[in-house]
């Protein structure tokens, strides 16, 4: 192909991009003006061979049309209706529906109320035949003296204010030993004292009490009986 020399003007910043890029590529700046008006022609030619597709047309809906006629007059000559005077304005009122009752209800059934569930914890005893043990009465005797055991405790000691079989003596506690009533046997119960009680030659602490038994608080002789003394 023939090659004519032309000249045109350029931008000074766009020159020296072209002269740049011939330097890294070893060609010279008219050879990088051909090949950039090349691809411009052909870029062209493709967008005139495959022109855009036009955009379809927005469908546009005609306005409903509007009917000329009027609100239907009654004929002339004719009279109008009359109209029933205005009554006072009534005011309906919601009643509130109740819920009717079921179909497997009748209106006589009464609610059935849950049955208490009964354990075997909670399930008395059966009544026993044995008779409650009589409480059979304790006599005391004492330097002579009886005394007779009526209560569930009978404090013995030096103390009058605090006994009720008082003993004077030193070597004897002020609360120094009880008569406990436990149903229909008597026992002798050491309250903490010094001296202790003796039974037999040997010192007892909870003791229960027989027929003819005897103790010493020290010297002091303690008998005891179920029998009334004549």
């Amino acid at each position: 192909m023939s090659k004519t020399l032309r000249q045109f003007q350029c931008r000074d910043d766009l020159w020296k991009r072209v002269e740049a890029l011939a330097k890294r590529r070893g060609i010279t700046p008219d050879d990088v003006l051909q090949a950039a008006l090349l691809q411009l022609f052909k870029s062209k030619k493709k967008q005139q061979s495959n022109p855009p597709a036009p955009a379809p047309a927005p469908t546009s809906t005609p306005p409903p049309k509007r009917s000329n006629s009027g609100p239907s007059r009654p004929p002339t000559g004719s009279k109008p209706p009359r109209r029933p005077p205005p009554g006072p304005p009534t005011t309906s009122r919601s009643v509130p529906k109740l819920p009717r009752p079921s179909g497997s209800a009748s209106k006589t059934s009464k609610p059935k109320l849950p049955r208490p569930k009964t354990s075997s914890s909670a399930r008395l005893p059966p009544p026993s035949n044995r008779a409650a043990p009589q409480q059979r009465p304790l006599y005391l005797c004492y330097e002579s003296q009886w005394y007779v055991v009526d209560t569930d405790e009978f404090i013995i000691g030096r103390g009058a204010k605090y006994s009720d079989l008082p003993i004077k003596d030193a070597n004897i506690s002020r609360r120094h030993c009880a008569i406990v009533r436990r149903g229909a046997d008597y026992f002798i119960k050491d309250l903490g004292s010094t001296n202790g009680i003796e039974f037999g030659g040997e010192r007892v602490d909870n003791h229960k009490i027989g027929e003819g038994s005897t103790y010493f608080l020290c010297d002091h002789k303690l008998e005891f009986s179920f029998s009334a003394p004549a």
